[in-house]
């Protein structure tokens, strides 16, 4: 019960000091809170943190800061009415000592992600990130397990080394690999566009090596005709469909169950989804889709199928509304009224 209360304390806290402050970082070690403001609040958060601490951000832009502990990072919620932002470029570098699990929940970066050094199992969720790289040289990043649950990737994940990564329920854009048979990925009920030249427009599809891909929808947008570049023979693909590729799947050794649909028939596969990226795109199917087109599990491919379908929710409480008497009762009691969300 008093962990449960200084928790409380610390929400209410840092719920109302958001009004003075506009950013607030409040820092839980075991009992201990602490709360840093404005733009630089993650910042001194994280330098005041130890592994293994929990991070909550309020809504609104705060400074990036290069990531060196394994914290837990909590924002608002990706489509929240005021989003946590941290914008700047940033790298994570988890020393190989540190035994704790990063995680991020809820928050949109909105510059680019580099890995290094050799840490095991991330794990981000229900997050939006612009790219994620992995760095090579005497820096080169071992990254192991990583894992990306309900996120949006909008223009680069890249790895390489001996890293290993695996996407569930999520959109992944510009993804490649680059240490075929070595690195390994896996895609579970996701929306794909690979790479291309200069920009993610699903031209280099043959990056998607050493990959598994189960239930996914992988689309192409930089032709107005079909491309016949297909997967690589490395990776294996199940009850996918793709968009706006001739013989796709032909090259695989294992293809089961896979489909293909023209470039111009993307109404055919979503609701509303042209090719186009969008923040604000849920990537929902149409309805004939999603009896057309099953996972193995018998739901819809794509990101709202499977056991873990998308919602951009945080699974933990939030605060999304609080009234606060202005003074107390006659025997000192102080009224407040509390309402909090979270994903089921």
């Amino acid at each position: 019960m008093k962990k449960l209360f200084l928790s409380l304390v610390a929400l209410m806290s840092a719920t109302m000091s958001f009004a003075q402050y506009s950013l607030v970082a409040t820092l839980s070690h075991g009992e201990t809170v602490s709360m840093f403001y404005g733009t630089y609040a993650l910042r001194d958060a994280m330098n005041a943190a130890a592994s293994g601490d929990v991070i909550n951000l309020s809504g609104g832009a705060f400074n990036a800061v290069n990531i060196t502990k394994a914290v837990t990072l909590r924002g608002t919620g990706i489509d929240d009415t005021t989003p946590t932002y941290i914008t700047g470029n940033f790298t994570i570098n988890i020393p190989t000592s540190d035994t704790n699990r990063l995680s991020m929940e809820g928050i949109r970066c909105t510059d680019d992600i580099s890995m290094k050094g050799t840490f095991n199992s991330p794990y981000f969720v229900k997050s939006q990130f612009k790219s994620f790289d992995y760095s090579t040289g005497n820096a080169a990043a071992n990254i192991m397990n990583a894992m990306f649950a309900n996120c949006k990737i909008t223009n680069n994940y890249s790895m390489g080394n001996t890293s290993s990564v695996q996407f569930i329920n999520s959109y992944v854009a510009g993804f490649h690999n680059y240490s075929e048979n070595i690195a390994t990925a896996s895609f579970i009920n996701c929306v794909i566009l690979p790479w291309g030249d200069e920009n993610p427009n699903g031209e280099y599809p043959e990056d998607i090596t050493s990959s598994q891909l189960l239930n996914c929808i992988i689309y192409q947008n930089g032709s107005n005709s079909n491309w016949d570049y297909p997967l690589p023979s490395s990776t294996v693909a199940t009850n996918c469909v793709s968009i706006g590729y001739t013989g796709f799947f032909n090259d695989l050794a294992v293809s089961t169950n896979n489909k293909e649909v023209n470039w111009n028939e993307f109404a055919k596969v979503f609701k509303n989804f042209t090719g186009n990226y969008s923040d604000s795109q849920t990537f929902e199917l149409a309805e004939s889709a999603k009896t057309a087109y099953l996972s193995t599990d018998g739901t819809q491919v794509g990101m709202y199928g499977g056991v873990l379908p998308y919602d951009s929710t945080p699974s933990f409480p939030q605060i999304t509304k609080m009234n606060v008497a202005k003074k107390t009762t006659a025997d000192g009691k102080l009224s407040v009224e509390i309402e909090v969300s979270a994903a089921e």
